[in-house]
Protein backbone atom coordinates (compact mmCIF):
# COMPACT_ATOMS: atom_id res chain seq x y z
CA UNK A 1 0.00 0.00 0.00
CA UNK A 2 2.74 2.46 0.82
CA UNK A 3 5.13 1.40 -1.93
CA UNK A 4 6.78 -1.36 0.10
CA UNK A 5 6.81 -4.94 -1.11
CA UNK A 6 6.15 -7.98 1.05
CA UNK A 7 9.91 -8.42 1.40
CA UNK A 8 10.13 -4.98 3.02
CA UNK A 9 12.10 -3.16 0.32
CA UNK A 10 11.15 -0.55 -2.20
CA UNK A 11 9.27 -2.25 -4.98
CA UNK A 12 7.06 -1.54 -7.94
CA UNK A 13 4.34 0.24 -5.95
CA UNK A 14 4.21 4.00 -5.73
CA UNK A 15 7.18 5.00 -3.64
CA UNK A 16 10.01 3.00 -5.23
CA UNK A 17 9.59 4.10 -8.87
CA UNK A 18 8.79 7.66 -7.80
CA UNK A 19 11.94 8.01 -5.71
CA UNK A 20 14.19 6.36 -8.29
CA UNK A 21 12.72 8.34 -11.19
CA UNK A 22 12.73 11.55 -9.17
CA UNK A 23 16.33 11.03 -8.15
CA UNK A 24 17.41 10.49 -11.75
CA UNK A 25 15.40 13.47 -12.94
CA UNK A 26 16.59 15.71 -10.09
CA UNK A 27 20.26 14.81 -10.48
CA UNK A 28 19.99 15.40 -14.23
CA UNK A 29 18.42 18.79 -13.60
CA UNK A 30 20.97 19.66 -10.94
CA UNK A 31 23.97 18.77 -13.10
CA UNK A 32 23.17 19.00 -16.80
CA UNK A 33 20.43 21.60 -16.32
CA UNK A 34 22.77 23.82 -14.30
CA UNK A 35 25.47 23.59 -16.97
CA UNK A 36 22.96 24.40 -19.71
CA UNK A 37 21.77 27.46 -17.78
CA UNK A 38 25.37 28.61 -17.45
CA UNK A 39 25.71 28.51 -21.25
CA UNK A 40 23.23 31.43 -21.41
CA UNK A 41 21.70 30.22 -24.69
CA UNK A 42 17.99 31.14 -24.65
CA UNK A 43 15.78 28.06 -24.78
CA UNK A 44 18.61 25.51 -24.64
CA UNK A 45 17.89 24.20 -21.12
CA UNK A 46 14.24 23.63 -21.95
CA UNK A 47 15.06 22.08 -25.31
CA UNK A 48 17.27 19.48 -23.65
CA UNK A 49 15.69 18.99 -20.24
CA UNK A 50 12.00 18.68 -21.21
CA UNK A 51 12.53 15.51 -23.32
CA UNK A 52 14.64 14.12 -20.48
CA UNK A 53 11.80 14.87 -18.04
CA UNK A 54 9.23 13.22 -20.32
CA UNK A 55 11.44 10.14 -20.58
CA UNK A 56 11.80 9.90 -16.82
CA UNK A 57 8.07 10.46 -16.24
CA UNK A 58 7.22 7.75 -18.76
CA UNK A 59 9.61 5.28 -17.17
CA UNK A 60 8.25 6.13 -13.72
CA UNK A 61 4.66 5.61 -14.84
CA UNK A 62 5.58 2.32 -16.50
CA UNK A 63 7.36 1.07 -13.39
CA UNK A 64 4.57 1.98 -10.99
CA UNK A 65 1.87 -0.65 -10.64
CA UNK A 66 -0.77 1.52 -9.04
CA UNK A 67 -1.48 5.24 -8.85
CA UNK A 68 0.81 6.01 -11.77
CA UNK A 69 -0.22 9.67 -11.83
CA UNK A 70 0.74 9.99 -8.18
CA UNK A 71 4.08 8.32 -8.84
CA UNK A 72 4.84 10.77 -11.65
CA UNK A 73 3.97 13.78 -9.48
CA UNK A 74 5.98 12.41 -6.54
CA UNK A 75 8.94 11.95 -8.89
CA UNK A 76 8.59 15.62 -9.85
CA UNK A 77 8.54 16.67 -6.21
CA UNK A 78 11.67 14.63 -5.60
CA UNK A 79 13.36 16.15 -8.65
CA UNK A 80 12.44 19.69 -7.60
CA UNK A 81 13.84 19.13 -4.13
CA UNK A 82 17.07 17.72 -5.59
CA UNK A 83 17.34 20.76 -7.87
CA UNK A 84 17.96 22.72 -4.67
CA UNK A 85 21.38 21.02 -4.57
CA UNK A 86 22.46 23.73 -7.01
CA UNK A 87 22.61 26.05 -4.00
CA UNK A 88 25.79 24.21 -3.00
CA UNK A 89 27.49 25.57 -6.15
CA UNK A 90 29.22 28.89 -5.42
CA UNK A 91 27.54 31.86 -7.07
CA UNK A 92 24.07 30.32 -7.27
CA UNK A 93 21.26 32.12 -5.49
CA UNK A 94 17.75 30.93 -4.73
CA UNK A 95 16.18 33.33 -7.23
CA UNK A 96 18.01 31.69 -10.13
CA UNK A 97 16.42 28.36 -9.15
CA UNK A 98 12.82 29.54 -8.97
CA UNK A 99 12.05 29.15 -12.68
CA UNK A 100 13.63 25.69 -13.12
CA UNK A 101 11.91 24.39 -9.98
CA UNK A 102 8.60 25.85 -11.11
CA UNK A 103 9.10 24.22 -14.54
CA UNK A 104 9.84 20.85 -12.94
CA UNK A 105 6.69 21.03 -10.80
CA UNK A 106 4.51 22.09 -13.74
CA UNK A 107 5.97 19.33 -15.93
CA UNK A 108 5.26 16.81 -13.17
CA UNK A 109 1.70 18.08 -12.75
CA UNK A 110 1.05 17.95 -16.50
CA UNK A 111 2.62 14.50 -16.71
CA UNK A 112 0.51 13.22 -13.81
CA UNK A 113 -2.68 14.54 -15.42
CA UNK A 114 -1.71 13.03 -18.77
CA UNK A 115 -0.90 9.63 -17.28
CA UNK A 116 -4.14 9.64 -15.29
CA UNK A 117 -6.18 10.63 -18.36
CA UNK A 118 -4.64 7.84 -20.43
CA UNK A 119 -5.17 5.43 -17.56
CA UNK A 120 -8.87 6.37 -17.44
CA UNK A 121 -9.27 5.87 -21.18
CA UNK A 122 -9.28 9.47 -22.35
CA UNK A 123 -7.68 8.49 -25.65
CA UNK A 124 -10.92 6.73 -26.60
CA UNK A 125 -12.88 9.86 -25.78
CA UNK A 126 -10.52 11.96 -27.89
CA UNK A 127 -10.76 9.56 -30.83
CA UNK A 128 -14.55 9.64 -30.64
CA UNK A 129 -14.85 13.44 -30.60
CA UNK A 130 -11.77 14.50 -32.55
CA UNK A 131 -13.57 14.64 -35.90
CA UNK A 132 -16.07 17.17 -34.53
CA UNK A 133 -13.34 19.20 -32.86
CA UNK A 134 -11.14 19.44 -35.94
CA UNK A 135 -14.06 20.10 -38.27
CA UNK A 136 -14.76 23.39 -36.46
CA UNK A 137 -11.18 24.44 -35.75
CA UNK A 138 -8.74 26.31 -38.00
CA UNK A 139 -6.00 23.73 -37.34
CA UNK A 140 -6.32 21.91 -40.71
CA UNK A 141 -6.19 25.26 -42.52
CA UNK A 142 -3.05 26.31 -40.68
CA UNK A 143 -1.27 23.00 -41.13
CA UNK A 144 -2.00 22.61 -44.86
CA UNK A 145 -2.44 26.21 -45.99
CA UNK A 146 -5.71 25.36 -47.76
CA UNK A 147 -8.82 27.47 -47.20
CA UNK A 148 -11.38 26.15 -44.69
CA UNK A 149 -13.89 25.40 -47.46
CA UNK A 150 -11.49 22.85 -49.00
CA UNK A 151 -11.38 20.89 -45.75
CA UNK A 152 -15.09 21.08 -45.11
CA UNK A 153 -15.92 19.78 -48.60
CA UNK A 154 -13.43 16.93 -48.23
CA UNK A 155 -14.97 15.72 -44.97
CA UNK A 156 -17.61 13.01 -45.27
CA UNK A 157 -21.13 14.32 -44.73
CA UNK A 158 -22.80 12.20 -42.12
CA UNK A 159 -25.57 14.63 -41.22
CA UNK A 160 -23.91 15.91 -38.05
CA UNK A 161 -23.29 19.66 -37.67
Amino acid sequence: MNGMTKQGGLGRGLLGPALIGGAAWGLGEATLGHLLHLARVPGLPGLVMIPFAVLVMGRTAAAARSNTGGAVFLAGLTAASLKLLDLAVPGTDILSLVNPIRAILLEALAGAFWVKAVEMGAEKVFEKHSSRIFRRSPVPCISTGLPPSAHIRSLPSDGRP
